[in-house]
């Protein structure tokens, strides 16, 4: 492969709902590159893209794949993004590296749900986007429905092709800017002509409103246009490069991916109009050590520098991680410093993707995306740089995790599940997985059960662990509401030396959140002086195993004020089981309530969902806090208890048709229900009486 400047250089994302074409979009690009010799087929799980048993079984993507391309002089690398939401961490990585998102819309379905998701993803990271309405040759297929559907919800769209005979005759579209009829044929070729007699008002229209556009992106353009009321057509094309590259004008062209209809034409308004590395410009960067901002010029000449945006695991190859070079030249030998991870990585191989196929290189540079293997500690949003001049590259901000699940190992397989599942969650950061001590579970966070099903064939296929989920516990608290004594005994004899410790202890309740106290009354030596610790540690232990339902009790202050000890019986454990014994008692004299965790949660719905979404809040014990706009959407700031929100997610989306949105934060303990306190209480009470 040659050598390819910066400006050579188009970083393209391909970004949509599932099922609108994008895996056959990129197949048939480079198929028209001549990138490959024969398109693939997602029936047949024979595509480039989707190459993992997980995708050939599902028939869809769940992870992004690299493919790269030459034509006409330039070095393409097109990133092929799932569409699905429990994937959706997967753009957010994909965007963070790309200098143009092609949004792909289907042609008969048109906006959907995920579109306006990644389409704001793109938004955010300020990365130029237009549209690719794809399928225009299905039945029921409607460009100018589509159309006007995304210059209402999206605006400032300019149409670049216009679907001539949309649905299964589709093989024309009007080249809006030559204003020429474009006729398909299959294997890719193009044929120009007039436009219509008919259709020469609709083109002119079109015309129009792209010179329009154009004009607007640029103040002298815009100036000019006033004044003349037309622009010549070098000075369209620069209005159109300016909107594109600053956002304001989203260029929409169409096609057919399968029969190759419009692959040329894609292509090659890529190359005129997808901003390059160069054009992008520098990227900023910071110093590890000081904070200070630090530029990132795209030259291969200057201190190496890229970013790892993916990393998978294959087997007999092991770690992979995919990069984007934003400064220099990175070399196979080259020591880099891992300024996210700290320590040094030698490169050894280095590739060029072609999604499940490679193509071994000796060098990347800047601009340019690679694969490296068997890196030694770095991962997904990790830095690699020149050890003599170090920088950090801002890392992609993966969606939060909206669902959680408690996850098993079966045949006791427990530490091979905690390895299997660190190492898939350094490939993937979209899930976290921690172990909670207290509820003796190992915990999956992720984005919904699509991807928990993922994980756990992952865990099968990889690391031979079978393992399932079930409903996570919930971290219940106990404490007190009212003042009381109890008197703790700890007495044993059983031939010889004894055990002797009695404690008077008083509880009384604190504010919440306030925690423990330990008050030492004792006077006169009623306790000597080097028990009294031991009295405070029974205390504790039994706090933490609890009292009436077998949670940890919180926000007591306890104290000591009277007891008795034998000069020969009475040593430290007697009188830690005397605290243990008197706290027990004292809380049983309380008043006792069940605490639960309770979560701020913030939702995003249409405002057409908003009676549904509030009925299921106030059915989970939810309150609402505030309700606030934005746009067509409405925010719903509500508490609801962790006990309500298992499978929260799933329900919002099926309350929304998957466009509801929400996010959770823990926000404090409050009493549970006296009817699910008595639940609790009765069901701890079983378990001790079963052993």
């Amino acid at each position: 492969m040659k050598e390819y400047s910066p400006e050579a250089i188009r970083n393209v994302s391909f970004i949509g709902h599932g099922a609108c074409g994008k895996t056959m979009l990129t197949e048939a690009l480079l198929f028209a590159m001549k990138a490959i010799d024969r398109m693939g087929s997602i029936d047949e799980g024979t595509t480039h893209s989707d190459f993992t048993k997980e995708e050939i079984e599902r028939k869809s993507s769940i992870a992004t794949s690299l493919l790269t391309a030459e034509y006409k002089d330039h070095k393409f690398n097109l990133l092929d993004t799932p569409g699905f939401s429990d994937f959706i961490g997967e753009v957010k990585g994909a965007l963070h590296v790309s200098d143009f998102a092609m949004t792909v819309v289907h042609g008969v379905s048109g906006l959907e749900v995920v579109t306006e998701q990644v389409w704001q993803f793109a938004t955010d990271d300020a990365v130029p986007r237009g549209f690719f309405v794809n399928q225009m040759d299905k039945e029921n297929a409607n460009f100018d429905a589509v159309l006007e559907q995304l210059e209402n919800t999206f605006g400032n769209t300019a149409a670049i092709h216009y679907a001539v005979n949309p649905g299964v005759a589709f093989n024309q579209v009007i080249d809006v800017l030559g204003q020429k009829l474009l006729t398909f044929e299959k294997g890719g070729k193009t044929t120009k002509g007039d436009v219509p007699a008919d259709l020469q008002d609709k083109a002119a229209e079109l015309r129009e409103t792209l010179m329009e556009r154009a004009a607007e992106a640029d103040d002298d353009l815009l100036e000019k246009y006033f004044d003349a009321g037309e622009l010549t057509q070098d000075e369209i094309l620069k209005g159109l490069k300016a909107g594109i590259r600053n956002g304001t004008l989203h260029p929409v062209l169409c096609g057919a991916a399968v029969p190759q209809f419009g692959m040329q034409e894609l292509a090659q308004f890529l190359i005129d109009y997808a901003p390059s590395p160069e054009e992008m410009g520098i990227e900023t960067g910071k110093v590890p050590e000081t904070g200070e901002d630090v530029e990132l010029k795209p030259d291969a000449n200057a201190p190496s520098a890229a970013l790892v945006f993916k990393t998978t695991t294959e087997a007999h190859i092991g770690e992979m991680s995919y990069m984007r070079v934003y400064s220099g030249t990175i070399r196979s030998g080259d020591e880099l410093a891992n300024t996210s991870a700290g320590g040094m990585e030698k490169i050894n191989q280095m590739y060029f993707s072609q999604g499940k196929e490679r193509k071994g290189v000796d060098h990347v540079s800047a601009g340019d995306m690679g694969v490296l293997v068997k890196l030694k500690n770095t991962h997904t949003g990790d830095t690699l740089c020149d050890p003599a001049h170090k920088v950090l590259i801002e890392e992609p901000h993966f969606p939060e995790p909206g669902i959680r699940a408690a996850v098993i190992a079966g045949g006791g397989d427990e530490d091979k599940l905690g390895e299997g599942l660190q190492i898939l969650q350094k490939a993937d950061p979209t899930f976290n997985v921690t172990f909670d001590p207290e509820l003796k579970q190992t915990i999956l966070s992720g984005q919904g059960d699509a991807q928990f099903a993922v994980i756990l064939s992952r865990l099968k296929e990889r690391f031979g662990v079978q393992a399932h989920l079930v409903e996570p516990r919930i971290p219940y608290r106990e404490t007190i509401k009212t003042k009381a004594e109890a008197e703790g005994k700890h007495k044993k004899q059983s031939g010889g030396r004894g055990q002797f410790g009695l404690a008077w202890l008083r509880i009384e309740p604190m504010p919440r959140g306030e925690g423990y106290e330990f008050v030492d009354e004792i006077v006169g030596g009623a306790i000597p002086r080097q028990f009294i610790p031991a009295v405070d540690k029974g205390v504790q232990e039994t706090m933490t195993k609890g009292v009436v339902a077998g949670y940890p009790v919180v926000d007591v202050k306890v104290t000591v004020f009277d007891g008795k000890y034998h000069t020969v019986d009475s040593d430290e454990f007697s009188f830690k089981m005397a605290g243990s014994i008197g706290f027990k008692e004292a809380v049983k004299n309380s008043k006792t309530v069940i605490l639960e965790p309770v979560y701020e949660v913030e939702i995003k719905v249409p405002q057409e969902n908003m009676g549904d979404v509030m009925g299921d809040i106030s059915s989970r014990r939810g309150k609402v806090a505030s309700m606030d706009s934005e746009g067509k959407w409405q925010l719903i700031k509500a508490t609801i208890p962790l006990a309500e929100l298992y499978k929260y997610a799933n329900t919002l989306r099926s309350l929304t048709s998957g466009r509801g949105m929400h996010r959770r934060k823990f926000s404090h303990y409050e009493e549970v229900p006296g009817d699910i306190q008595a639940k609790l209480v009765e069901e701890h009470e079983k378990e001790k009486a079963e052993g």
